[in-house]
């Protein structure tokens, strides 16, 4: 019986006979060592030189294969056959745990990581497919190849086959491609014979891997004869496409994100990429000071795309003349990057098939880094997802689009929001004739030659540009789009926009210095959405009544002191914003104004502090309502005939009282079905309560003891989410006696006294308890209450200085659905409750800095 070692020696198992040949398999031993050494030597060498250390690993492992090699040329002396099998059967294995020197340092922590997932995943028996996506150029192939080189190195699968997709596949060519690198010979021409033929010879091969490359849509694995199991096949796809992965059973914890190198990291590794990659047979080209800086521009150019690095890199070898790299740079500037990395990028965006998804994708260049919600905000004021039912569904089909953006890598999601790559927004732009410049130290617009009569859209987003000059008036017919957000303009000429007619969007939010807007912008009747949001010196807007196609109109936190002129016949608006301009006189601005809007289905007028009953009841098509009272009886009122009556909206967001704005505008679109009520700084009297009701707040009052005044409607809301906040004189969460301000006043049938019963029936959905900054509350929860808390899943006490029990009474506490209880900063408190606490997770209790709190006993329902 023999065996194939390293390099193909075989040896009987008595030993090698013969000194010829033991000598030629120990030269050949010795070479390898020999060769093995110089390389990582080599490496290291070039590492000592720019000041970085190797990892102990590769030490440890060097140390090794000089002690192998040490032994080597022993046996030289004493030709021991034995010994030099052993050495040679050592050798192999110690070569299959050779590490990662040099290419860590230019592939990045993540590489290393991403093998070692790779590895985790390949040895475990369960996981059949492994998924390796992200945009095009990233890196997936050569993780990929690198994979199959170091699998073929160590020998831990007897094969591994390597097939390249592309998007044109069909069943029958890959089976040829997969048959092709097998070696075999598919004669049948039905797919269903060559599946057969090809799953037969596959289930022969034990632990293989097959790596599909380059995958675009769906493959049934079934139809083109691969058959996935234990200890045989394990499949490996790379894609762009995260939900082809997804697709074909590839579950997430099996996947693998390749994202673009870490230009903010201070390991300069899209840096050093491209000088590996400028340099010859892996050694790093050096630059001079000079060239190294106008280099180094050229290359945060690339954004981190390898592919771009690496096309640059090569374009740029051998050129040490500063005048080739500033020539370089004014090219990539004008993301003239090369078709190669267009061809690559591009292929990515004709994949999407869907025309709507494809505008949503350009329209996407125009924005900046912001979260996922202000993103779909901008797909639905552009008009983009016009045409559905409802305003609702714009917006569940706004965050679909983005979510399948994301999964095709068009852009790229960082856990707080969508970012789209700096060369994919460039072929954006060069697809569709955009002139970007987001965040450039722009101190004016750009020249008028850069207005382009072509040009379909312009964002010049985050920068210093502080005036449009007079006299400047690019003329731009197919101009659909103009973002000029965040920016410090003061001053808009009025020819600016007389020679764009066919303007369609147009944002000027959080401008800080513009006080008015030109005359010109009421003759732009092309638009369909004007965004002036956060323009806090802005007092004048034009006449709008020209303006007929309007459907989305933002005018918050300005300065305004009057309702804009012809507000009243922009009848198609469905999205009006007027919140947070306190200088508007009312109820006068809205006499006359709201009840001609009735196909609105958004509507904020959050620091009007009132809205009429009859109005509301005319807007039939309202779907998000955000207002204010300052006024207990038109509240009442309010409740009582539109949102109890039928006619309420299925968003709302009520505020109550004075509350100097130090509540956080949310965005009401994100969250559908959200029906809240804040009451703040307010008359300790009876209010009436949406039956519909789920999260009701009470935060910064001063003047309440109890909540009896916002508990006392006769038919008590189902909410699940109780929020106290910063309420100073509060005490208890229920008087005792009915004998507070709120209790004695009740006398109209909305209302009704609180007994025991009632109380707790106002508790019976509540799933989140939050209370914080309540300096006089000293026990928060009666033990009339806890039955009523069955749904109860959260509690979170924070700041409450005279807090010194949770649960009142005596005996053990009972909430089945409770799995974090967090108490923070609760100098006082001395107990949860007098007994043990049963709830649904060991793990619920979370405090920290109470000093006097005794810990009960927690024990699972």
């Amino acid at each position: 019986m023999t065996k194939t070692t390293h390099r193909g020696f075989v040896a009987g198992e008595r030993g090698v006979s013969g000194s010829s040949h033991v000598l030629e398999q120990l030269n050949e031993l010795v070479c390898d060592l020999t060769r093995e050494e110089e390389d990582i030597k080599g490496q290291l060498q070039w590492l000592e030189s720019r000041g970085k250390k190797p990892k102990s690993q590769v030490d440890h492992w060097l140390n090794k294969l000089q002690d192998l090699k040490t032994r080597a040329d022993h046996s030289m002396q004493q030709l021991g056959s034995m010994e030099i099998q052993d050495l040679i059967i050592e050798k192999a294995c110690h070569m299959r745990k050779k590490p990662l020197v040099v290419s860590n340092e230019f592939v990045g922590e993540d590489f290393e990581e991403n093998v070692d997932k790779i590895w985790k995943l390949l040895g475990d028996d369960e996981v059949l497919i492994i998924g390796i996506h992200g945009m095009g150029g990233v890196g997936k192939t050569f993780l990929a190849t690198y994979m199959e080189n170091e699998i073929k190195r160590k020998k831990s699968f007897k094969h591994v086959f390597w097939v390249t997709v592309s998007h044109d596949f069909t069943i029958f060519k890959l089976q040829h491609r997969i048959a092709e690198t097998m070696g075999l010979k598919l004669y049948r021409d039905d797919e269903r014979s060559r599946a057969t033929i090809l799953a037969s010879e596959l289930e022969k091969i034990e632990k293989s891997v097959l790596i599909l490359d380059d995958v675009w849509k769906y493959i049934d694995l079934e139809k083109v004869g691969i058959p996935l199991k234990m200890n045989g096949i394990k499949l490996i796809i790379t894609s762009r496409l995260k939900h082809v992965c997804q697709q074909m059973d590839c579950l997430q914890k099996d996947m693998i994100t390749v994202y673009p190198l870490d230009v903010i990291d201070e390991k300069d590794l899209d840096w050093k990429l491209f000088l590996l990659k400028l340099g010859h047979h892996g050694i790093p080209a050096t630059l001079s000071p000079k060239v190294e800086e106008v280099a180094r521009s050229v290359v945060k150019k690339c954004d981190g795309l390898p592919v771009a690095i690496s096309v640059m890199a090569r374009s740029m070898k051998e050129q040490d003349d500063i005048h080739w790299w500033k020539h370089a740079l004014n090219k990539v500037e004008n993301f003239e990057m090369g078709e190669e990395v267009k061809t690559v990028l591009k292929r990515s965006y004709d994949n999407l098939n869907d025309k709507d998804l494809q505008k949503c994708f350009l329209y996407c260049a125009l924005l900046p880094y912001d979260n996922k919600g202000n993103w779909v905000q901008k797909l639905v004021e552009r008009g983009l997802l016009n045409g559905k039912r409802s305003f609702e569904e714009m917006i569940y089909e706004g965050n679909v689009m983005v979510d399948k953006l994301i999964n095709h890598s068009l852009l790229l999601w960082d856990g707080w929001g969508p970012r789209m790559h700096d060369l994919v927004k460039n072929m954006a732009c060069d697809i569709m004739k955009y002139m970007v410049k987001i965040n450039k130290k722009l101190k004016k617009i750009p020249d008028m030659g850069e207005w382009r009569d072509d040009l379909e859209a312009v964002s010049l987003v985050w920068n210093k540009i502080e005036e449009i000059q007079e006299g400047a008036s690019p003329e731009c017919p197919r101009l659909s789009t103009l973002i000029l957000s965040h920016n410090p303009i003061a001053h808009i000429s009025d020819s600016f926009f007389t020679r764009m007619n066919a303007l369609t969007v147009l944002d000027l939010s959080n401008n800080t210095k513009l006080i008015s807007l030109p005359n010109s912008l009421s003759n732009l009747r092309s638009l369909i959405s004007l965004v002036l949001e956060k323009c806090p010196k802005l007092k004048n807007i034009p006449p709008l009544e020209k303006l007929q196609a309007l459907s989305t109109l933002v005018i918050s936190c300005c300065s305004i002191d009057q309702v804009p002129q012809g507000l009243e016949n922009l009848i198609n608006l469905k999205w009006l914003d007027l919140s947070q301009n306190r200088l508007i006189p009312l109820p006068v601005a809205a006499e006359g104004v709201l009840s001609h809007l009735t196909n609105l289905q958004l509507l904020d007028l959050c620091g009007w502090s009132i809205i009429k009953v009859e109005d509301a009841k005319e807007m039939t098509m309202l779907e998000c309502f955000r207002g204010e009272f300052l006024d207990r009886d038109n509240y009442n009122h309010y409740v009582q005939q539109i949102l109890n009556n039928g006619y309420r909206p299925k968003t709302y967001d009520i505020y109550f009282g004075m509350h100097n704005y130090y509540l956080y505008k949310r965005g009401i679109f994100q969250e559908f079905n959200l029906r809240s009520l804040w009451f703040a700084d307010c008359t300790e009297k009876p209010y009436l309560l949406p039956r519909d009701l789920v999260e009701l707040t009470v935060c910064h009052n001063y003047q309440w003891k109890y909540l009896c005044a916002a508990l006392s409607s006769k038919d008590p809301p189902s909410f699940k989410n109780i929020s106290i906040k910063t309420c100073t004189k509060l005490k208890r969460l229920f008087c005792l006696s009915n004998a507070c301000s709120a209790c004695t006043c009740i006398q109209t049938t909305p209302f009704h006294m609180l007994t025991p019963q009632t109380r707790t029936e106002v508790f019976r959905h509540l799933l989140h308890f939050k209370i914080s900054y309540c300096d006089k509350i000293e026990t928060l929860l009666t033990s009339e209450l806890v039955p009523s808390l069955t749904k109860l899943v959260t509690i979170q006490v924070e700041n409450c200085i005279s807090l010194k029990e949770i649960f009142a009474g005596g005996g053990s506490i009972r909430l089945p659905k409770l799995t974090a209880l967090t108490l923070r900063n609760l100098p006082q408190l001395q107990t949860v409750c007098n007994g043990d606490l049963f709830c649904a997770s060991l793990d619920a209790l979370n405090q920290a800095d109470c000093p006097n709190l005794r810990l009960p006993k927690i024990k699972l329902v």
